[in-house]
C-alpha cells in the first residue's frame, strides 16, 4: 500500500487503518507513506518486485491510481506498467468523484480494480470508456471503533464540524470563473447546479442530461473539468449553507480559515487529521455534509462513528436503512430552515444521543468498518484470479 503523506488531510491515515484492516483479514500488508514532492518509484519498484518474485498473490493499493510505476513505454510510446506486465493487481480507491481524477485514471493499468465512493460515479467512469478490468462501488470506511466511549453528557463539544468550508460567494463570480462569456455554457451549468443542489442530482447526471438536451458535448473526457467544478460548487455550496443555518449552537469547525458570515462559531483554522480524531472523541455530534454524496459515504462520518460522536448527515440511499433506525446517525434536513432546530433539538436531549451511538456502536465494526470495505475488495480480486 502506498499513501502520500498529508497532514491535514485523512487520506495516509486511513491507508494506514486500512492496512491495519487487512491484517486482521489476515493479508499481510506493508505500508509505504511518501510525500508527493519526494516520490521513491525505485523503492516502490523494488517493492513490487518482491511481491513477484515471491511466489505470493499480491496487489498494491492507493488513492486516486496516482502512484504510477512504468517499466518503459511500448511501441506505440504508451506507458508499460509494472502492474499489467507483471500481472499484479493495483487497486485504486477514488476519494471523490472520478471526473477529477481523469488523467490519473485514464491512465489506470489494465490490471487495476477501482473502487469508486459514490455508486452513482459507476455511469462516468464506464462511460470515459477506462481500461482497468473492474470497477466497484467501495464506499469509504472507519476504523475500529475506541474501546472507551464516553457519555454525551461527559463530551464538552456539542456540535463539530471537520472539512474545508469557504464562503462560496455569488453563482454568477463563479460562472463567470467557469464558463467566461460562453452564454450557452453559463446557462447550461447553471442549470445543472440547480439540478445537483436542489433536486438532489448525481453531479454528472445532472450535467450530461442538461449538455445533451441542449446538444453540447457531454462525453466524460470533454466535461471532466465541469464536473470537478460542478461537485466543488455544490459542496461548498451546502456546507455553507448547513453552518450558516445554525444559530443556536455554537459549531466547532476545524479545517477552515475563519469567515466573517460564520462568526458566530468557533473557528479554529487548519487542524491536523489527529486533532480532528481528538476533537471527535469530545463532540456530541458531527455534522458531515457531503451533498454530492448521495449514493455514497464519506469516510469522516464513520471516523466520527468510531470515536462515539453521532453523525448528522446528509440523506443517501447507501445510508438509508442506517438513517431509518438511527444506528448512530441523523439526518440533516435538505431544507436549510429546519437544521437548525433540528440539531438544537438533538443537543438537548443526551439521552437520545446515547441512545444512537449504542445502537449505532452495536452494529457499526460489521457495517461500516475499513474491514467491511476490504471485504468487497477482497472478493473482487479473488473474481478476477
Amino acid at each position: 500500500m502506498t499513501a502520500t503523506v498529508t497532514p491535514f488531510s485523512s487520506f495516509d491515515a486511513f491507508l494506514t487503518d486500512i492496512g491495519a484492516a487487512l491484517n486482521a483479514l489476515g493479508v499481510p500488508t506493508r505500508t509505504l507513506l511518501h510525500a508527493s514532492e519526494y516520490p521513491n518509484p525505485a523503492l516502490m519498484q523494488a517493492l513490487v518486485l518482491q511481491l513477484k518474485n515471491g511466489g505470493m498473490r499480491g496487489f498494491v493499493l492507493n488513492c486516486n491510481a496516482k502512484d504510477e510505476l512504468l517499466l518503459g513505454r511500448d511501441a506505440r510510446g504508451r506507458g508499460l506498467s509494472i502492474h499489467d506486465a507483471w500481472k499484479i493487481p493495483l487497486v485504486a480507491l477514488v476519494v471523490d468523484h472520478p471526473a477529477g481524477q481523469f488523467e490519473a485514471l485514464s491512465r489506470a493499468p489494465e490490471h487495476a480494480i477501482i473502487g469508486l465512493i459514490d455508486e452513482g460515479h459507476l455511469a462516468f467512469f464506464d462511460r470515459a470508456g477506462w481500461r482497468p478490468r473492474a470497477r466497484i462501488f467501495c464506499p469509504h470506511g472507519g476504523p475500529e471503533p475506541l474501546a472507551e466511549q464516553r457519555e454525551a453528557r461527559d463530551r464538552p463539544i456539542d456540535l463539530l464540524f471537520v472539512g474545508g468550508v469557504v464562503d462560496p460567494g455569488p453563482s454568477a463570480a463563479w460562472l463567470d470563473r467557469v464558463a467566461g462569456r460562453d452564454r450557452r455554457l453559463r446557462a447550461a451549468l447553471a442549470a445543472a447546479l440547480e439540478a445537483i443542489h436542489d433536486g438532489g442530482m448525481e453531479v454528472y447526471q445532472a450535467l450530461a442530461g442538461v449538455f445533451d438536451s441542449r446538444g453540447l458535448d457531454s462525453a466524460p473526457a470533454a466535461v471532466a473539468g465541469l464536473v470537478a467544478a460542478l461537485d466543488e460548487r455544490a459542496t461548498q455550496l451546502r456546507r455553507f449553507e448547513v453552518l450558516r443555518a445554525i444559530t443556536d449552537r455554537r459549531v466547532v469547525i476545524l479545517g477552515a480559515d475563519p469567515i466573517p458570515a460564520l462568526a458566530h462559531h468557533d473557528m479554529r483554522g487548519p487542524s491536523l487529521f489527529p486533532q480532528s480524531l481528538r476533537a471527535m472523541a469530545d463532540a456530541r455530534v458531527l455534522i458531515n455534509s457531503r451533498w454530492t454524496f448521495g449514493r455514497g459515504a464519506h469516510e469522516r462520518l464513520f471516523y466520527g462513528l468510531s470515536r462515539g460522536a453521532v453523525a448528522a448527515t446528509e440523506a443517501s440511499s447507501f445510508l438509508a436503512d442506517d438513517l431509518e433506525r438511527g444506528l448512530g446517525m441523523v439526518a440533516l434536513p435538505g431544507d436549510p430552515s429546519q437544521i437548525n432546530d433540528r440539531l438544537a433539538a438533538l443537543c438537548e436531549d443526551p439521552d437520545r444521543i446515547d441512545a444512537l451511538r449504542a445502537r449505532g456502536l452495536a452494529e457499526y465494526p460489521a457495517r461500516h468498518t475499513w474491514r467491511e470495505r476490504m471485504t468487497r475488495v477482497l472478493a473482487a480480486l479473488s473474481r478476477l484470479s
